[in-house]
């Protein structure tokens, strides 16, 4: 997992939940469509994160749930008309939910996942560490057992 979805899914873990409107500013506003809402419907159809709303997809499009998730997104990003509505792609919402008020949470499958990838920087650090160490130690015995290294001879204290 790279980028944005990586982004939005510590962000997520730092505070334990956010306001599903403020993991919708979290996308980068590359394309200014639901395109940007994409890693976030990921993150949520994966089950790596959950929301205290239950998404339904449309009736036929059961086998299009991140697109139809990502569309539902970005239309709680776009302002309503007078009459309350919000118009994006053919589709009309006139829903009343505040995306204020609906929460993005933490799933196990998460929380497994970020702990994962830190394991694994730790991991890499400590080899590293120790290979380093170990590369060191061994050019140094090779020096010291061909003779080319040589500790310098003893002396007394200075004036005797």
């Amino acid at each position: 997992m790279k980028g944005c979805a990586l982004r939005i899914l510590r962000e997520v873990a730092k505070f334990g939940e956010i306001s599903l409107s403020a993991a919708i500013r979290l996308g980068q506003p590359r394309y200014r469509s639901h395109l940007d809402q994409y890693p976030l419907a990921l993150l949520l159809e994966e089950g790596y994160l959950g929301m205290t709303i239950n998404h339904n997809p449309p009736s036929g499009a059961e086998a299009m749930r991140e697109f139809s998730l990502a569309t539902t997104l970005h239309m709680f990003a776009l302002p309503k008309n007078e009459r309350g509505e919000v118009h994006y792609l053919n589709v009309i919402s006139t829903e009343s939910i505040d995306p204020e008020k609906v929460w993005v949470f933490l799933k196990a499958k998460g929380a497994l996942y970020l702990d994962e990838r830190r394991q694994k920087w730790w991991d890499r650090f400590w080899f590293f560490v120790l290979g380093l160490g170990a590369g060191v130690l061994t050019t140094i015995a090779s020096a010291w057992l061909r003779g080319q290294l040589t500790c310098p001879p003893k002396t007394g204290p200075v004036g005797m």
